[in-house]
């Protein structure tokens, strides 16, 4: 009698090449880099977005905190600290500051024993346009009393021009008058031109009215 052989079942193992294994590796990484890509773009995209924003709103209030003091303004010359007196507005281009004035509606939610009236003065340096008013109209020092904040910055340039309210035919502007560089003078002008520009959003213009009687 033959001797019966055993018979073993084997299994095929099969498995994946390392060429296979490579060519996952590159599509999972290229994958990778797309969704990364897209998700630095989506986040820059929102930060520029954020930074903008924020800058309109600088703009938006720079814009308001103008518009309160110019509609605001009074004549009312004052005397500086060399005992000079000052002019209820001056301002232009070629003077130290762009804009001065005396304004009128100061609140005084804290009851500080001082007036409604305000003197105050607008400086570009540095990019930045800056504040400044005093607790007094009459000052006898430069710094006495002297309040100065920022109102905005990144600046390329911050220019004012006056409408001066007299009956020139050369008026091409609904309120009258004819646009002037400077002003230096107890009586106020019609309106105020502002013209700024942002180094990242451009040129900014807005006319404001002088509401007081003049």
């Amino acid at each position: 009698m033959v001797p019966r052989m055993n018979t073993i079942n084997r299994q095929q193992i099969t498995g994946f090449t390392l060429l296979e294994v490579i060519l996952a590796m590159a599509i999972t990484g290229f994958i990778a880099v797309l969704g990364y890509s897209s998700l630095s773009v989506a986040i820059t995209t929102a930060e520029r977005h954020e930074l903008k924003a924020r800058q309109l709103a600088d703009i938006q209030l720079t814009l308001t905190v103008l518009e309160r003091d110019i509609r605001n303004a009074v004549s009312r010359s004052i005397v500086d600290e060399y005992g000079d007196q000052q002019p209820a507005m001056l301002g232009g281009s070629a003077t130290e500051y762009p804009l001065q004035i005396t304004r009128k509606g100061w609140v005084n939610p804290t009851d500080i024993k001082r007036g409604e009236l305000q003197r105050l003065r607008y400086e570009f340096t540095d990019s930045a346009l800056w504040r400044e008013h005093w607790l007094v109209l009459d000052r006898i020092s430069e710094d006495g009393g002297k309040q100065r904040v920022m109102v905005i910055d990144e600046l390329e340039s911050f220019e004012v021009r006056f409408l001066n309210p007299n009956d020139s035919p050369a008026a091409n502007n609904v309120l009258g008058g004819e646009w002037v560089e400077e002003w230096s003078r107890e009586t106020l002008p019609l309106a105020i031109e502002v013209r700024f520009r942002s180094e990242t959003l451009g040129e900014v213009k807005r006319v404001f009215e002088i509401l007081a009687e003049r």
